[in-house]
């Protein structure tokens, strides 16, 4: 009899856009565009607040329905123009005073691909403390990434 399978602490997705590693890139730190694809499923966007470099914040809340369920917020650690972009990334419930506030690491890199498309990795680490306080949420991050990234590639391909 096998094991079961321990639960991931580490999610990796890999995605290829129809456009160019710039735009892509671009895609990651212009609060326009992040508002068209960040939240995944029915969360809408309320707010995006970036300050694209190293030490900079990104601040997105949203809700659902009109009901606040939250942010995501989080640090720029590494800034690459079009190749990577390394940040801390939390996510943030609705009463974060009550421990409802789970940092964890996001590595995306970009390598150009033939015909003007980008090949998009995103490596989501240091998701232990979400499997414990969030179980909920940590077994949806893969399927998040998979939505949200749809999403970009639909924002992507806008005037």
């Amino acid at each position: 009899m096998s094991e079961p399978s321990a639960p991931q602490d580490t999610v990796r997705v890999e995605r290829t856009m129809h456009a160019p590693p710039e735009r892509v890139f671009r895609a990651f730190l212009d609060p326009d565009l992040i508002r068209q694809w960040v939240t995944p499923g029915d969360l809408v966007v309320d707010g995006v607040t970036v300050d694209p470099k190293v030490g900079g914040r990104i601040v997105v809340d949203h809700s659902r329905n009109g009901i606040p369920t939250g942010r995501f917020e989080g640090e720029f650690v590494k800034i690459v123009p079009s190749r990577e972009l390394v940040y801390r990334w939390a996510f943030v419930g609705t009463e974060p005073e009550k421990g409802e506030f789970f940092d964890t690491l996001v590595t995306v890199t970009l390598a150009p691909v033939a015909g003007g498309m980008t090949r998009v990795t995103v490596v989501h680490n240091k998701l232990e403390d979400l499997r414990h306080g969030a179980p909920e949420i940590h077994a949806r991050v893969t399927w998040g990434w998979n939505t949200v990234l749809e999403k970009m590639e639909k924002a992507l391909q806008g005037p």
